[in-house]
């Protein structure tokens, strides 16, 4: 990362304005708009089937669709696709389809009844993914919760649609809209309506255009920081050293102050999970605030009229390959693993012995498959280091976007390649740490 750094920052060449149009290769392929309907269609029908079989079908999450369904080929598999192929959930949101139907009896949802707020920006679609995480990371691992979570989503983007209108809904509201568009930067690919027949698709350098990037909302920022801090948290509590630091530090602390707890179990297990709840709640706070504070150093070695926060919203970008990278090193080992029953979850969605696709049972011994641990620590590191040395330069590629010469933007860098290699430090820490 150091040498990427110094190779980039050195060469004081002149670089272009920011006016200039971001780097795009000829050609472009089409594809017929129809294709993409069908697939939004089938995504939504994806979603029903999900809410169906949560609802109706046996709560054994490891035989009920909507488990594995909503949380790796919904959730994980979105944002997976968005980031290699570029924001198709831009055109296959089963979500603005549902709204385009109801559109037809309720107009009012085209339209909207009232002025959206500029000061609410993008955080509902915060809260709404914070919402989701926390479903994660404390629900009970219940398919009737996942699909309870998925109509909960559904009326309210009925109810937010109806009073601010579909568009304003999709661009401020929809937590899984955000995150596959903010993934889909990292992709070669992009995608745009030629006309109402066809799709247009063309290679494009995604560094460059991120660094043209206007700066994202403040909203956005505290979202990408999140998409982080909260992957670290997941990693983090499950792991020896969490465990002890709350039985061995914390722990006697309460006891010494509430002697009547030291054999109550029940609340113990009760403080551990409040203990859990806090710490999710700081360890946002503060990998938010490392970053904003680093922003703030950068920001007083640049030489543009530029505060704390509007360097943030500039730069925030840095923290999106990090972030997905990590995304996919926590969850990749899940994903393998679970992702090879969905042919078999499909064919019996409620779990209760359907075989809709007469697939035959599968013949294979479950030591053949075992993946090597070797192999996976080696594919989790280079996963983190490539993660971050891809930040290391679109942050270059930033400062050069937004300057006149690349050599005048290393004191403005400095503080931000600090902060990714003190992100690569700790991403690396925890996944060394054994689990409790």
């Amino acid at each position: 990362m150091i040498l990427a750094f110094a190779s980039g920052s050195g060469s004081g060449a002149r670089v272009p304005d920011t006016r200039a149009p971001t780097i795009r290769w000829r050609g472009e392929w089409r594809i017929p708009a129809v294709a993409l309907a069908a697939g939004q269609a089938a995504s939504l029908g994806f979603v029903v089937l999900l809410i169906v079989s949560g609802l109706a079908g046996t709560q054994n999450p490891f035989v009920n669709l909507g488990m594995s369904g909503f949380w790796l080929w919904f959730y994980l598999g979105s944002i997976y696709v968005s980031a290699v192929f570029g924001d198709l959930h831009a055109l296959t949101n089963p979500f603005a389809l549902l709204l385009r139907i109801a559109a037809r009896g309720i107009p009012s949802i085209d339209t909207g009844r009232y002025r959206y707020p500029r000061g609410l920006a993008s955080y509902p679609a915060l809260l709404a993914y914070v919402a989701l995480i926390a479903l994660e990371l404390f629900g009970a691992a219940r398919p009737r919760d996942a699909s309870l979570f998925l109509v909960g989503y559904a009326a309210s983007a009925l109810a937010g649609s109806f009073c601010f209108g579909r568009d304003v809904w999709l661009r401020h509201f929809d937590a899984f809209g955000i995150l596959c568009g903010l993934c889909g930067r990292l992709s070669p690919f992009e995608w745009r309506r030629v006309s109402a027949c066809e799709i247009g698709v063309r290679l494009r350098n995604p560094v460059a255009a991120m660094a043209a990037q206007r700066p994202l909302d403040t909203s956005l920022v505290i979202f990408l920081s999140f998409m982080l801090s909260s992957t670290a948290y997941d990693g983090l509590r499950d792991t020896a050293v969490w465990n002890t630091f709350f039985w061995r530090g914390i722990y006697p602390l309460i006891v010494a102050v509430f002697p009547a707890l030291k054999n109550d179990y029940a609340i113990a297990g009760d403080l551990v999970l409040a203990g859990q709840w806090a710490t999710f709640a700081l360890v946002g706070l503060a990998y938010h605030g490392l970053f904003r504070g680093f922003c703030a150093l950068g920001a007083a070695g640049s030489r543009a009229a530029l505060d704390g926060n509007a360097f943030a919203r500039q730069f925030c970008l840095l923290l999106l390959p990090i972030a997905l990278f990590y995304n996919v090193c926590h969850y990749f080992t899940l994903f393998i693993d679970q992702g090879r029953q969905i042919v078999s979850l499909l064919s019996d969605p409620l779990g209760i012995g359907w075989n809709l696709l007469s697939i035959e049972p599968a013949q294979v011994a479950p030591t053949a498959l075992l993946i090597d641990v070797g192999y996976i620590w080696h594919a989790q590191v280079l996963l983190i280091l490539a993660g971050h040395v891809l930040s290391v330069v679109v942050t270059h590629a930033i400062a050069v976007r937004h300057r006149v010469l690349a050599g005048t933007v290393v004191l403005n860098q400095l503080p931000l390649l600090v902060l990714t290699i003190a992100l690569t430090i700790s991403g690396l820490w925890i996944l060394s740490l054994p689990l409790a």
